[in-house]
């Protein structure tokens, strides 16, 4: 037999696996697509794209990708491309072992967040028991699902030109994400920016081992607008983490580290699905001034960069939340100080320096700032004793319940808020201090970003330890500093504006209405209808500060008064206003409950 004939057979047999395979795609690709349209409409989502392609033998590919919500229509995600291929042999014995999978010019759309309606009641089980907000549970419970997704069974992922927005504004650009296998170990890479008040750009590397050790490094760009140059924080992990699959549960073990630049710190945590769970607990050692400058970016530091402290102190901090005992949430965030001092002669800004009179650059919203003179030679500077004890104490009561006991941040007042938080879910409780208030009005200002929130805590915890300040004298320069309405700053301004009277002499109505203003000064107007009589929602507010003063000692339960009876008269330049109501801001009425 020629070779001639020998060939012919063998063409034959590739010509036949060929027409196979291309019959094979034309009748897989109806079935598999009809499969993924499926899988969309039991997410309660709508999935249509430009082009579908099934690749013999294994390879899918989609273009011009939307995806809808069911019910309302609205867009939720879009991608140029969505690809995925899986291993040949497996398929032979019907098993999907998918090996890579890519994503390319990915456009996600988060819904805006939704502020909770001011009567909304806590989420209680069968038992009574109040229970965290089904959507968040839901969420958690998701998260916790991904990070039990055995990581080592994953396909390489190749991911591109991601953009994540909430309503209107962008939250996350995910540059590139590389997800590989080097034998046993699994490599991570990933770059974008994060989209706050600032634009952080950052960079991700994580590889984990079979033995379970995992080292990585993170580096965040943090803008200086005065040094295009500075440093990034650069945080560098090396420990063990664990998935159980079995126990379902995630572990940082004991031992593990996390570097911050030059501060070593330890780090343990837990994430559980039962619940879901989750703990973790951080301890730095033997922080100094120069360790500190040394390893945080100065832009982080903020006004925090001209303090200068003397000795050292140790940090530990923890958190740990069952999701199915909301009110059981446990944090802790405590300073160790070893000979700890802050020289006040070369601080800049020296919180000393607000013991006596002084001249007051109130930071407001938006890069606003207004001057006070915090002393005589201001005309409505009032000490604390000139003004009305129920003044003082309802603002306490709304604004920081725990003031005389803490020494700049609460940290049990922190859990409560996040309890309450998770069980509306949506954002109805603050856990600021009165300290951590003075210290963003008077130094760091209104910026919103975790930088600053850091710096405030830092601020304040100065202010009660280092400055030598007291509670009385904290409280006073509040009193008179804190904004209450358009250009209206301190009780004694306050109490002219609305009631044209002397801070001395605001009866407890009064008093219980200018509290529930602080926390949105700008909304003052809301409050009230269209003939300046109080709306019932800001009559039940008062009513709760009132009974919270009772509560604390600070008012005889005798004088709380009914919520229909609450009446306050607009006397001062307030009262002109009214003229042309203004409509409330979208949005709904003000969420905040007071502490």
């Amino acid at each position: 037999m020629n070779s001639r004939s020998q060939l012919r057979p063998a063409v034959l047999l590739l010509a036949a696996l060929v027409v196979l395979a291309l019959l094979a795609s034309a009748l897989l690709r109806p079935l598999a697509a009809s499969r993924v349209r499926a899988l969309a409409r039991a997410r309660g989502l709508e999935l249509a794209w430009g082009r579908f392609d099934l690749r013999w033998p294994a390879r899918v590919e989609l273009r011009d990708i939307v995806v809808r919500r069911t019910t309302g229509g609205d867009t939720l995600l879009t991608a140029r491309t969505a690809a995925g291929s899986a291993r040949p042999l497996p398929l032979l014995l019907l098993r999907v072992q998918p090996e890579l999978v890519s994503l390319d010019g990915v456009r996600l759309r988060l819904p805006a967040p939704r502020d909770a309606e001011v009567d909304t009641l806590v989420p209680t089980g069968e038992d009574g028991i109040p229970v965290v907000a089904p959507a968040v549970r839901q969420r958690a419970e998701a998260a916790v699902r991904a990070l039990l997704v055995p990581a080592r069974d994953l396909p390489r992922l190749r991911i591109g030109d991601v953009a994540v927005a909430r309503g209107g504004d962008s939250l996350l650009t995910l540059t590139a994400l590389a997800l590989d296998r080097e034998g046993a170990a699994t490599h991570l890479a990933l770059s974008g920016i994060y989209h706050g008040e600032d634009r952080v750009p950052f960079d991700v590397l994580l590889r984990w081992q079979a033995d379970d050790r995992m080292t990585g490094r993170v580096q965040f760009e943090v803008p200086d607008a005065d040094d295009p140059g500075a440093k990034p924080l650069v945080l560098n992990f090396d420990g063990r983490v664990s998935q159980d699959l079995r126990a379902r549960e995630v572990r940082i073990a004991e031992g593990s580290t996390l570097r911050i630049g030059e501060v070593a710190g330890r780090l343990s945590g837990l994430v559980a699905a039962a619940g879901p769970h989750c703990r973790l607990e951080l301890a730095l050692d033997s922080l100094t001034e120069r360790t500190i400058r040394a390893s945080v970016p100065r832009a982080m530091l903020g006004p925090l960069a001209g303090l200068e402290l003397l000795g050292r102190f140790d940090w530990r901090a923890g958190f740990d939340l069952d999701f199915a005992q909301p009110d059981s949430v446990r944090f802790h965030a405590d300073v160790v100080p070893h000979g700890l001092a802050l020289d006040q002669a070369l601080s800049r800004p020296s919180p000393a320096a607000i013991a006596g009179p002084f001249t007051a650059r109130i930071q407001l919203p938006r890069g606003r700032v207004v001057v006070r003179e915090i002393s005589p030679l201001n005309p409505h500077y009032r000490p604390l004793h000139r003004i009305s004890p129920y003044l003082r104490d309802a603002v306490l009561t709304n604004e920081d319940g725990g003031f005389w006991r803490h020494r700049g941040f609460n940290t049990e007042a922190i859990g409560l808020a996040i309890a309450a938080n998770l069980r509306a879910g949506a954002y109805r409780r603050g856990a600021g201090t009165i300290t951590m208030q003075l210290a963003r009005n008077l130094w760091l200002g209104h910026r919103r970003t975790l930088a600053r929130k850091g710096q405030e805590v830092a601020m304040a915890w100065i202010v009660e330890h280092l400055s030598g300040l007291s509670k009385e004298r904290i409280l006073e320069v509040y009193l008179n500093v804190i904004e209450w309405g358009p250009d209206v700053h301190g009780a004694d301004e306050a109490a002219r504006y609305y009631f044209a009277t002397d801070a001395a002499n605001l009866s407890l109505d009064e008093s219980l209405f200018l509290a529930i203003v602080v926390p949105s000064p700008a909304k003052w107007r809301w409050r009230f209808t269209p003939d300046g009589t109080l709306r019932p929602f800001a009559r039940a507010q008062m009513h709760f500060v009132a009974n919270k003063m009772a509560s604390k000692g600070w008012l005889d339960p005798a004088q709380v008064p009914p919520a229909d009876s609450l009446r306050v008269t607009l006397r001062g330049p307030a009262r002109d206003l009214f003229a042309a109501p203004e409509p409330p801001p979208s949005g709904g009425e003000p969420t905040g409950t007071p502490m």
